[in-house]
């Protein structure tokens, strides 16, 4: 069947990669030129650019797909509500692939937060120096809050010219920035940290293709604390099925 599958990360790209292993056409659709360099290495038919609900609406009803397969990050919020609501309107089946979260065990160097300004109130409370690896799209939320007036703000963001321009705008220096293409390894992370003279950690609990496990081992061996932002709580149960389950579920639901 042809499907249209909205990826942009590791987990995504392999999904796609394995609904055409199974003889599915595939489109893949992602954010980033980049990511679509990413997927065209699989071999993968691809199309890049933000899309709002109409531009979608338009590509859904100019393929006849047989449905929408949603793989994009789990904090996607935006673009998983709008994909979801266009295949409604459109009578389209919609599925949502989520990667595996990852289990956490209690410690009291690890911090959780509901949102954005619920991770400030608790980073302002730890260091001075505070690195965000939480992506580019929240740090105007963060530049802007009053509580980190007097705090260094450190940033990890992928190496794109839109995303350094992005930091650039918001007033981060040179310094600020590191701009790198991860999931990166704990030993990648630890001299990290201690380059920067790094005091707190901010991520996402990414999953387990993330990075975030690496994170949480540098930072508890480093003994610096680490707020954790807490993914949006999945609709559906895919992300405690395993890809195989997935695309069986899809093939026969439709």
């Amino acid at each position: 069947m042809k499907l249209l599958v909205l990826a942009g990360t590791e987990d995504g790209r392999g999904l796609a990669d394995a609904l055409k292993q199974r003889g599915h056409e595939i489109l893949v659709s992602t954010l980033t030129a980049y990511g679509a360099e990413l997927v065209q290495e699989h071999g993968l038919q691809v199309r890049s650019g933000a899309m709002d609900a109409e531009s979608l609406t338009d590509l859904l009803k100019a393929n006849s797909f047989a449905a929408l397969v949603d793989a994009t990050h789990p904090y996607a919020v935006q673009v998983k509500e709008m994909a979801k609501k266009v295949c409604t309107d459109l009578g389209l089946p919609y599925l949502r692939w989520e990667r595996s979260a990852l289990e956490v065990d209690d410690h009291p160097l690890i911090h959780w937060a509901e949102d954005i300004p619920a991770a400030v109130e608790i980073a302002s409370k730890l260091g001075k120096n505070i690195l965000l690896t939480t992506g580019s799209n929240g740090l105007p939320d963060w530049v802007s809050h009053p509580l980190l007036k007097d705090k260094f703000l450190y940033v990890r963001v992928l190496p794109t010219s839109q995303v350094l321009a992005r930091c650039e705008s918001l007033g981060f220096k040179p310094n600020q920035i590191v701009a790198a293409q991860g999931p990166f390894s704990q030993e990648w992370d630890e001299a990290m940290f201690k380059q920067l003279k790094i005091d707190v950690v901010v991520a996402k609990e990414s999953g387990k293709v993330g990075g975030t496990h690496e994170k949480i081992q540098a930072c508890l061996n480093l003994n610096l604390p680490l707020v954790l932002l807490k993914r949006p709580v999945p609709e559906m149960a895919s992300d405690s099925q395993t890809l195989t389950q997935f695309i069986k579920h899809m093939e026969e639901l439709i």
